[in-house]
């Protein structure tokens, strides 16, 4: 008996060896492994859900962020009599019996009957408390601003994932993985470069225009020539991203950067600004134009480019004023269609500019070896390329920075929810000099010509000096061959304040034949009001503001 009681012991002591021996092997590799200081976890936790991050103008306003809300629904095994329920329900909401009805038809054990409830319909619910009636916390997105903007910030859906626009875009960054242990993951946010009061100010000059000129659609935008940011875009029509399925995708399109059109005559600075740089045309220029010039080809075929009226003597700076067709393709044909076309990808009219949208054209232009011989005359007034509005204001900075292009940029900054600056935004500038000083004085010499007594007289402003240039242009048949017959694209580039540009805008419509279609009537009107509330805003300081200039 003592010697089986013996044995006993020595095996208990065996285990208990064996397991002493596991522990130290165990905490020796944890601390060898992984260092003393961190913490293990075996049942790691997945974060409960994710807050969706918060997209700002450049000052911090809110544009699009993640609110809570209460939704109806039904547990419909759970309750006996669904058409009297449904009358309860109808009689505290703004649903109909027969509404609710077709709604719980759909579905045989859950169906969601309201997506949002106002909150004297969530207290009137909870009040009744309907067996099979549930009252449910959801988290969706929230856009303050409406209509302002929503082209470019697109929209987040039910599930507040990002669809179009920015929402899109950036739904990685708003909308990361839910992270491990810990209760709530956040999205960082995004600071954009837009300034929402400049926004509004574009927004109503728009609105103003299309009110008077029944107009279908438009484009407009304001860019700082100096860093490239986007202060504001429109693209109408607009839609509400609170009620997106209200909309359609037209209304939805955003069209700065994914719409290209025929620029039409705006287009005629940049030829010009190509050929005085390649020494082809100067100031001592002259072309006699009788509305009417007879264009010979290479190959010694003719064909007629008409004007509006005849301008007389015209030179370089007169042409864009008085906005001559038969000038600027009389001198293109001293160009060679490689050379034009390489200036043109200098001014950026052949790249996609990456702002950070879904959709970016690079525009259409054949390539000099498919041209006609009526190619290269007609695209020095603006036909036969097709680019968007972000390629022209980005062409634009070429004439307000010194000859050199500044790259287009719509996002600031990505900043994590604590704080930290994930991404910065930084100018991003041309190498090398794309227009030298002497065509670059020529063509803002013409384009504030254009202002005082030109084509351009409706962008004035009484005490600011500004340049621009106004454009009517034939639109495609997008069903191929040739123009529509009765749409046209009023148009206007403005620059400002000339000594020393800081601001573009480029605004653009799609009219019927009517009362005008010229963009002299419609479109520099509309940058002559946003100027004016800009002077008002304080955006143009009186350091820069000049004797009346300009007779109102």
């Amino acid at each position: 008996m003592a010697s089986r009681e013996k044995q006993n012991i020595k095996v208990l002591a065996i285990i208990l060896t064996i397991v002493l021996a596991a522990i130290v092997v165990r905490t020796v590799w944890m601390i060898l492994d992984h260092g003393s200081s961190t913490t293990v976890y075996d049942n790691p936790v997945v974060a409960e859900r994710v807050v969706r991050g918060t997209i700002y103008d450049r000052y911090g306003h809110v544009l699009a962020v993640e609110t809570p809300y209460h939704s109806l629904a039904f547990h419909l095994k759970e309750i006996e009599d669904l058409e009297r329920t449904a009358q309860k329900v109808a009689e505290v909401t703004d649903l109909d019996v027969q509404e609710i009805l077709t709604i719980s038809a759909r579905h045989t054990s859950y169906a969601r009957i309201k997506l949002r409830l106002t909150s004297e319909e969530r207290q009137a619910l909870e009040n009744l408390r309907l067996n099979g009636v549930v009252i449910e916390k959801r988290y969706g997105r929230q856009y303050p601003q409406v209509h302002h903007a929503s082209n470019l910030l697109g929209f987040a859906n039910r599930e507040n994932i990002g669809i179009e626009g920015l929402e899109l875009s950036f739904e990685k960054e708003l909308n990361p993985l839910p992270g491990l242990n810990e209760v709530l993951t956040y999205g960082n946010d995004v600071y954009l470069t837009l300034d929402i009061s400049l926004q509004y100010i574009l927004d109503d000059a728009v609105l103003n225009m299309i009110e008077e000129h029944e107009i279908h659609s438009a484009s407009a935008i304001i860019l700082n020539s100096d860093s490239g940011a986007i202060l504001a875009s429109s693209s109408y029509p607009w839609f509400d991203p609170n009620a997106y399925s209200l909309s359609s995708a037209e209304e939805r399109r955003e069209q700065i950067s994914s719409q290209i059109r025929e620029p039409g005559s705006v287009f005629k600075i940049f030829t010009l600004a190509a050929l005085m740089d390649a020494h082809l045309v100067n100031d001592d220029d002259h072309f006699y134009c009788d509305g009417v010039h007879e264009y010979v080809t290479e190959s010694g075929s003719t064909f007629d480019i008409t004007c509006v009226e005849p301008h007389g003597d015209v030179t370089p700076e007169t042409m864009i004023s008085k906005s001559c067709n038969g000038a600027i393709a009389s001198w293109s044909s001293r160009m060679k269609g490689e050379e034009l076309t390489d200036y043109l990808a200098e001014f950026g009219f052949l790249s996609a500019h990456d702002i950070s949208l879904p959709i970016a054209s690079s525009g259409y232009l054949a390539t000099p070896d498919s041209w006609s011989q009526r190619t290269k005359p007609t695209l020095s007034f603006g036909q036969e390329i097709a680019v968007s509005p972000t390629q022209l204001v980005t062409a634009a900075t070429v004439l307000a920075e010194s000859g050199y292009r500044v790259e287009p940029y719509l996002v600031e900054a990505i900043v994590s929810h604590e704080g930290e600056h994930l991404y910065r935004a930084h100018r991003r500038v041309s190498e090398n000099r794309i227009i030298g000083d002497q065509a670059l004085e020529s063509v803002l010499r013409g384009m504030e010509e254009a202002v005082i007594s030109g084509t351009a007289t409706g962008a004035g402003v009484s005490g600011v000096r500004v340049g621009a240039k106004t454009g009517t242009a034939q639109v495609a048949d997008p069903e191929g061959g040739g123009y529509l017959r009765d749409t046209y694209m009023a148009s206007t580039i403005a620059l400002f304040p000339l000594d020393a540009p800081s601001y573009i805008i480029y605004v653009s419509a799609m009219v019927e034949r009517g009362d005008t279609i010229w963009g002299s009537a419609i479109a520099a009107p509309a940058i002559s009001q946003v100027i004016e509330d800009m002077v008002r805003g304080g955006y143009i300081h009186s350091d820069v503001m000049q004797e009346a200039v300009y007779q109102d």
